[in-house]
């Protein structure tokens, strides 16, 4: 079975080594339960629609999850994410044609003090 959208970009950010540092989750932002714990989640978030023989624009949120009081780790690893999917946009023939949507969006802070960017990114893809 072909991976969905958000797990290949997953895999291309692991691979490409933007992931270090922070707890790999999908979906949706499990507590790891240790406010020293940054996290990076992956998730679909919507797209164009999908016909057959045709390219398709599929839409991936990454969220950017701080451990308490490392902001400035999370933001380091936010441009980085940015500065690589901009200089590689056709890194991966498994997600097609990334970029960043939106840039570099506000940041949230959570009640546990944790700051949380949430980038999109749209992957043109057809086979």
């Amino acid at each position: 079975m072909t991976p969905m959208m958000h797990e290949r970009v997953r895999n291309l950010f692991v691979g490409a080594g933007l992931t270090a540092g922070f707890t790999v989750q999908q979906l949706m932002y499990d507590d790891p339960g240790r406010l020293t714990e940054a996290v990076m989640v992956f998730r679909p978030n919507g797209g164009t629609n999908i016909r057959t023989e045709l390219g398709s624009e599929y839409y991936v949120l990454v969220d950017v999850i701080a451990a308490k009081d490392k902001r400035g780790n999370a933001l380091s690893a936010v441009q980085r994410i940015v500065d690589y999917v901009q200089a590689n946009p056709m890194a991966d023939e498994c997600v097609g044609y990334i970029e960043n949507m939106g840039a570099i969006p506000p940041p949230v802070l959570t009640e546990e003090g944790r700051l949380v960017f949430r980038l999109q990114f749209s992957c043109n893809f057809g086979n």
